[in-house]
């Protein structure tokens, strides 16, 4: 696994651990921000893995 990939892995978590604080802090629509920041780095890794596949299958 590269060093971005793990970066990006950490990224998520980090976003999502955000959320959770913000919504247990009493802001939802602050965390509700975190949850799309986590979900768009889940969506571009999930992006590069397929990319890297059909890179493969050439």
């Amino acid at each position: 696994m590269s060093r971005r990939i793990r970066l990006q892995q950490f990224l998520v978590l980090a976003a999502f651990l955000f959320a959770v604080y913000w919504f247990v802090d009493g802001s939802a629509l602050i965390a509700a921000g975190w949850v799309i920041v986590g979900l768009l780095n889940v969506y571009t890794l999930r992006r590069e893995a397929e990319a890297e596949d059909d890179a493969l299958n050439v």
